[in-house]
Parts: C-alpha cells; structure tokens; sequence
C-alpha cells in the first residue's frame, strides 16, 4: 500500500467515525463528549482490534489491514457495498466472495420493497437464495419468514415445495430453467463444494431435479408473464422487472406487476385482508 492510499485511508475512517452516532452501538456517554462521533477507542473496541493499531490507520501509516480486520471495519462503519469497495482498494486487498455469508437488507433496501405493495417484490442473491421480501410476496408465493435457508432457495423449493408446483401454471418450464440456470452456474464454478453438495442432494430428494440434471439437451424457457394459481384469490396474472443494487452485490431486485385490473385488485385485497 502507497503512501498516498495510506493517507486517503486514514481521512476516510476519520471522516466515517465522525458520521456514526454513539446511540446506536448502546454507548452510554455521561459527559458531553468532546468529538462527533465514535472515539478511535471505541472503533476498535468494537472491531476488535487495538486502539494503537487503529490509530496508525487513521493516522496515514503505510500498514497493511488483513481482510478480516476490513471486514470488521466495514460492519462497525455501517459501510455499503460502494464504501466497503474502496476501503478494500485503499488497503490494496481483494474483497473476498461473500456468496455463503448472510446479505443483510438495509433500511432503504426494505423500504423500497415495502413501497411495491400491493406488488409482490423480493431480492435473491446469486445462488437464489430469497434474503429480502416485502408483505405482498409473503402472500402470493409463500412465507419465507417461516421457511430455512434451503427452503428459501427458489431451485430447492421448485422441486421440493407442491406448493410451488401447485402456483406455477407452468411448472415445468420453470423448473427446467432453473436447471439450466444452475447448470451455467456449475460450468463455471465446478469446484465450489458447496454448490456441488446442493446438487447431490437435490438429486436424491427429487427425481425431477435428477431427471433434469442428467438429460443434458434440457434447455430453459425464458422467464416472461407468469399465471398463478393462488389457492387464495385464484388465478394472478403477472410479469416483473428485475434490477441489481450496488448495496447488495450480486443480488437481483425483483418487482412482480399485475397484468390486468382484475390482478391488480386481487393482490390489493390480498395485502389489506391479511393483517400479519
């Protein structure tokens, strides 16, 4: 790391100590304190490192952070994705994949999903995992609240869950294109053992997924307007727009649109009928 980035690493952990407010970590403060923001002491006690390392860093010094002390920093400074980027750059690390850690959902994230109702919207990550939904998909695709990690994966559910098979008018091509998804996702990351162990053992709890994943000619249909069967409200007819965010990285927003008035009405009794 140059001298130049060591510097342009202190001012910018100084300029987002100085943004934090002590309030929110639970620090009982019973004099008026004298800087805005968190103390250096405090910042380190938090990531857990010392407080004389730390002040090297924000003091300039041409030292080199490790990734897991980045990583702390990034959780203790409330970084997003683009901050968490240039902290890592500025300490001449790579930011390492974080497709088996949890993506937490910001305020503004679950803001946005919540201002979608009566539309059903979500975020999956890259391994299609839902981590974020809003009240009106809860309702049309099932309560992922209530649901484990591999439940809330949308490959494992679509050949696990009848609900799912019951929902989608066309099951099969939507199965067979998240087989084709993830076959992708395996050509280029064959070695990954998690994803490897996901497939084995999809393979053993459904004969579909098996069938599928061994007819190597399958090809997935593309996903366009989709016809639920809702054991609810009846049939829904919908289309979606799907968009990244630099907050999340690899994670895909997805908002589902009614196609009609009549849908429109339906999810909207759906959201005001269901008080949960």
């Amino acid at each position: 790391m140059n001298t130049t980035n060591s510097k342009d690493l202190g001012n910018f952990l100084r300029k987002k100590r100085a943004s934090l407010n002590a309030e929110n970590f639970n620090i009982v403060s019973y004099n008026k304190r004298r800087v805005s923001g968190l103390r250096r002491e405090e910042v380190a006690e938090l990531a857990h490192i010392s407080t004389d390392w730390y002040t090297k860093l924000e003091q300039g010094r041409t030292i080199k952070p490790s990734v897991d002390v980045l990583n702390s920093l990034s959780r203790v400074l409330a970084l997003n994705n683009s901050e968490r980027e240039y902290l890592f750059a500025l300490s001449g690390q790579r930011i390492p994949d974080d497709s088996s850690q949890k993506q937490p959902i910001t305020k503004q994230l679950q803001h946005f999903l919540d201002s979608q109702n009566p539309n059903p919207a979500y975020i999956t990550d890259k391994r299609w995992n839902f981590i974020g939904w809003n009240k009106a998909a809860l309702l049309v695709f099932g309560n992922y609240e209530a649901m484990n990690v591999l439940e809330r994966n949308s490959i494992w559910r679509a050949f696990t869950d009848p609900f799912m098979q019951e929902l989608l008018d066309d099951w099969e091509g939507y199965a067979k294109l998240r087989v084709s998804q993830l076959r992708v996702a395996y050509s280029r990351i064959n070695k990954d053992e998690k994803l490897i162990d996901f497939i084995n053992q999809l393979c053993k709890k459904s004969q579909n997924f098996n069938s599928m994943w061994h007819d190597l000619s399958i090809i997935g249909t593309p996903e366009g307007d989709k016809l639920l069967h809702h054991p609810e409200v009846g049939d829904l007819r919908l289309s979606h727009q799907s968009f990244f965010t630099n907050e999340l990285p690899n994670a895909v927003i997805t908002v589902n649109l009614a196609n009609d008035t009549e849908t429109r009405n339906k999810l909207k009794w759906l959201v005001s009928n269901n008080k949960s």
